[in-house]
């Protein structure tokens, strides 16, 4: 996971980066969740500029966004399901790690569902395209949806760049994951380099 530093054995002494063992789909896992923030870029952006009044199209379009949405979700959990965190159950941590991530994604649906939920109502009233713009409150709810949209995304990103940089995140060992992993890393790197000390006597 981590870049290999200078020196013997690819290493530098006292470097606690390591890289670290993972599954043949790993690398397709992250692959997967830019596959899910692009998809739903894409269909979030071809039903801002759908301009038809069919109620039914309408609901179709919600239930496209909301599924969009809810496909990266599923592949962000996919991903993050490769950590130690959601092997042993350790939901808790997780929100900790990824917090922004789950705030921004909350709010980010949140937003969805009311945003589309207010065109339908528009539309089943059968208010003009260009007029739903000049109702009250909904310029502002979309905007504020759009916005929280891009922090999701930037979060979604950033936590899959995450676990690819913090190998404590992956690797097996109970001294990553319990109390400081920043610490327990630290104090095998002091160990590694005492034993090549010693080695070399």
């Amino acid at each position: 996971l981590g870049p290999p530093g200078k020196g013997r054995g690819g290493r530098a002494m006292g470097d606690v980066r390591e890289n670290v063992p993972v599954p043949p789909y790993f690398a397709l896992s992250a692959v997967l969740v830019y596959v899910g923030l692009l998809v739903d870029i894409f269909v979030s952006a071809y039903l801002d500029v759908s301009y038809r009044f069919d109620p039914q199209l309408e609901v179709m379009a919600t239930v496209f966004q909301a599924c969009a949405f809810l496909f990266t979700v599923m592949c962000l959990y996919n991903f993050l399901g490769e950590t130690n965190l959601v092997k042993r159950s350790l939901f808790s941590k997780l929100l900790d790690e990824f917090a922004p991530v789950f705030f921004f994604g909350a709010l980010y649906f949140l937003f969805i569902v009311i945003t589309r939920i207010y065109r339908l109502a528009c539309v089943f009233a059968s208010v003009p395209h260009v007029e739903i713009w000049n109702r009250e409150g909904y310029t502002v709810l979309y905007t504020m949806g759009k916005c929280f949209g891009v922090f999701y995304y930037a979060s979604a990103v950033w936590a899959t760049q995450k676990v690819f940089a913090s190998p404590e995140l992956v690797a097996t060992r109970a001294s990553y994951i319990s109390g400081d992993a920043r610490e327990a890393g630290h104090e095998r790197g002091h160990e590694m380099t005492r034993r090549r000390t010693q080695s070399r006597r």
